[in-house]
């Protein structure tokens, strides 16, 4: 194993430091001891003789006096200038220092030829202690300047000898014990760094062989992942040992052969895929483009071969279909138009063909955008309906229009009883019929109103309106409604709103729509609030809404409000359905958008109306 391995190869590193660890740690312990019991008698040796010569010399000054004449203060007392004594307290002082110094001497005498220096000294002290006494004995048969010549003077100097002989031999001793320390911690130190080079050269040959033994299947496996990683999945590591190095070795070439069973099945569905999804385009009888997220065409089916052939479009996107694609890749949000309004057209093979574009956004499970479908329905045939369709009512619209309006007129006529006379019944029957006629017109000229905006035909006259002039002139044209129900009307317009851009007659058309609404669902004595502010979305837009306490609209028919000749189911209130659906063509005629607000059940209903500023139009 590798952890084995490590272990041996760092063993006589760890062995090797550790010996001269403890051989260092046991040797200067040994020294410091030593050190410290010669050093401790050899200067108590030497403090000792350096006392009793102190004190040695301090007893031969209290004999010489007493030799060399009488004490200073006797000169007084003839009786005794002729006995002379020594002072026995300072000789005491003085003796006792020398007794304990040799004393100290006799116990730290460890040097060669030391023991035997102090006997002698001991002995001569003897010597001299007697030769002392005889001087200060009255019984002695010699003069005492004779016994101190005789006697005390060569004893003193054998001592002072003796003393320095013990003095200088302590010396030498103190100067040999530095020396043996400095050839000791030589030696050691030589020692320690034979030892340290020896562990150094065992640890660089066992660092050589590891790192040998493990870099070199590393740098093997190094440079297969870098081939496996650039598609060569056939790569294979040698397995040299069993150790963990050995056991990755094997982990990886089952890695790779795993790898290449993986991308050979993959790649078989890919291509399964692939010509599935070919197989699925070519059977869609509109044209498909698959567009990647630089904009480029990535794959398109027969259908889209054939109209890019057709159009001489160089393997490009119409421009206004590059402009779509371009935008949801920007956005990532999806191009899915509902009316015939975003219908494009190209005349091909002398006929013409309309599409409705739908620009799908393709999105990874990462929610990654990676590119856009854009496929194109064509609708050549319900535009046609579609034209048929509004012809038809147009036409139907216009021709009933005329005579409605005899009708309506002659109603009027014979209401206004210009022609006799009317009996009740007559005339609540003539009411009646001139009443449903007016509805009938409504609605004739509503159907022609959304005829001519579903053609395109609205043929607006912009101009800029302040929103509270918009708002005041809907509520003049309303005032008669509302007070007869006794509304109460609020309007709030937030101050330096910009001027909207807005065919007035028209947009006039949209609020009028609303306040109606409004009025018709509100109850008695209610409230309606009418405001203008900025819109939250564009800087360059206004929001208008209406506020009504009617019953309000339930959220899942907010949706299909705007549909034509749609009625919210339970609706009492009178009314063809088509109201909304002229509004909402006329709000985006001028480039704005039209909502409802969801509002809780029971607590009104709110329209909004957002419409562009300046020159700026609403998206």
């Amino acid at each position: 194993m590798l952890r084995t391995r490590l272990f041996l190869y760092l063993t006589p590193f760890v062995v090797i430091l550790l010996g001269i660890g403890v051989y260092a740690i046991v040797l200067f312990a040994r020294l410091a001891s030593s050190v410290d019991d010669s050093v401790t008698n050899t200067y108590q040796g030497f403090t000792a003789a350096s006392a009793m010569s102190l004190a040695l010399a301090g007893m031969d000054r209290e004999v010489s006096w007493v030799v060399a004449g009488p004490r200073p203060g006797d000169k007084n007392n003839p009786a005794e200038t002729s006995k002379r004594s020594i002072d026995q307290n300072a000789f005491s002082e003085h003796r006792k220092q020398f007794d304990d110094s040799l004393a100290l001497l006799l116990k730290a005498s460890t040097l060669p030829g030391e023991m035997a220096l102090t006997r002698q000294l001991a002995t001569n002290y003897q010597a001299f202690l007697k030769a002392v006494d005889l001087i200060g004995s009255t019984n002695s048969p010699e003069s005492p300047r004779n016994v101190y010549e005789q006697a005390v003077v060569p004893s003193g100097q054998m001592i002072n000898l003796l003393l320095e002989k013990i003095h200088d031999l302590n010396h030498q001793a103190m100067l040999g014990t530095s020396e043996n320390i400095r050839t000791i911690t030589r030696d050691v130190t030589r020692l320690m760094i034979i030892g340290t080079v020896v562990a150094l050269l065992f640890s660089a040959y066992g660092g050589y062989q590891l790192s040998r033994s493990i870099l070199q299947p590393i740098q093997l496996l190094t440079r297969a992942t870098r081939e496996l990683g650039e598609g060569k999945l056939g790569q294979l590591v040698p397995v040299t040992t069993r150790d963990e190095v050995g056991e990755l070795a094997l982990a990886f070439n089952k890695m790779a052969a795993q790898l290449q069973e993986y991308r050979q099945s993959t790649s078989e569905k890919i291509v399964r895929v692939h010509r599935t999804m070919e197989t699925t385009l070519a059977s869609f009888p509109d044209p498909i483009f698959v567009l990647n997220r630089e904009g480029a065409i990535e794959l398109k089916n027969p259908a889209a071969d054939g109209l890019v052939s057709s159009l001489q479009l160089k393997g490009q996107l119409p421009g206004r279909l590059q402009a779509i694609a371009r935008k949801t890749l920007e956005s990532g949000e999806n191009f899915l138009p509902n009316s015939f309004k975003e219908v494009i057209s190209h005349r091909i093979s002398g006929e013409d063909k309309f599409f409705l574009p739908r620009v799908l956004a393709m999105r990874s499970k990462e929610d990654t955008l990676f590119g856009v479908a854009v496929v194109l329905y064509d609708v050549t045939r319900f535009r046609l309906l579609d034209a048929a369709k509004t012809d038809l009512v147009a036409t139907v619209s216009h021709e009933l229009k005329s005579p409605l309006t005899s009708v309506r007129m002659v109603l009027h006529i014979l209401l206004e009883k210009t022609v006799g006379t009317l009996t009740s019944k007559q005339d609540e029957l003539l009411k009646a019929a001139r009443n449903d006629t007016e509805r009938l017109l409504r609605i004739l000229n509503d159907l022609l109103d959304l005829a001519r905006l579903d053609e395109g035909h609205a043929g607006l006259r912009k101009e800029p309106v302040a929103p509270s002039d918009l708002l005041a002139g809907v509520l003049q044209e309303m005032t008669d409604k509302f007070t007869a129900k006794n509304l109460n009307v609020n309007f709030i317009v937030e101050p330096d709103l910009a001027a909207v851009m807005v065919d007035r007659q028209r947009i006039n058309h949209v609020f009028t729509n609303l306040m109606s609404n409004a009025i018709k669902h509100s109850p008695v004595d209610g409230e309606i609030l009418l405001r203008a502010k900025p819109s939250e979305n564009n800087d360059h837009e206004v929001e208008f809404s209406i506020t009504d306490q009617g019953p309000g609209i339930p959220e899942e028919f907010h949706s299909r409000i705007f549909e034509r000749f749609f009625r919210v189911p339970g609706q009492t209130q009178s009314g063809a359905g088509l109201g909304l659906s002229i509004a909402r063509e006329i709000t985006v005629a001028h480039g704005g958008h039209i909502g409802v607000k969801l509002e809780p059940p029971g607590e009104g209903c709110t329209f909004y109306v957002v419409l562009g500023t300046d020159s700026q139009p609403a998206d």
